[in-house]
């Protein structure tokens, strides 16, 4: 014990015993890698179907009051006879949000089809 040796004989502190084995570090860091990128892709899933699930969440009175309300919207704000009073990309994205609505029929789509189709009219 006099040169600094442990006398239970595993070599010490720094021994290659108590080294954790080489794969070891790989396999943690691998792990913590695709959890990451696991939680990173349901998070967008999420954020991606977030509007969506959030009509389906409404009850169908609450779903086609908003939808009236949004519809009269746009088409006081953007198909008027005098012109768009909004911004037209304020309008393409109400239009766009119009369609995910189950209401929006082949008339609704042909009256927001102009807002659909380029930088608007």
């Amino acid at each position: 014990m006099t040169d600094g040796e442990d006398s239970s004989g595993d070599g010490g502190l720094f021994s290659r015993a108590r080294a954790p084995p080489p794969g070891e570090g790989r396999l943690r860091r691998v792990l913590v890698i695709g959890g990451v990128l696991l939680i990173s892709v349901g998070v967008w899933m999420w954020v991606q179907g977030s509007e969506g699930g959030a009509l389906r969440a409404m009850s169908p009175a609450q779903r086609e009051a908003f939808y009236q309300e949004t519809w009269r919207a746009q088409r006081v704000r953007c198909l008027a006879d005098a012109g768009p009073t909004e911004p037209a990309s304020r309008c393409r994205q109400r239009a766009q949000y119009l369609l995910q609505f189950p209401q929006c029929d082949e008339a609704c789509r042909a009256e927001l089809a102009p807002w659909l189709q380029g930088p608007g009219p």
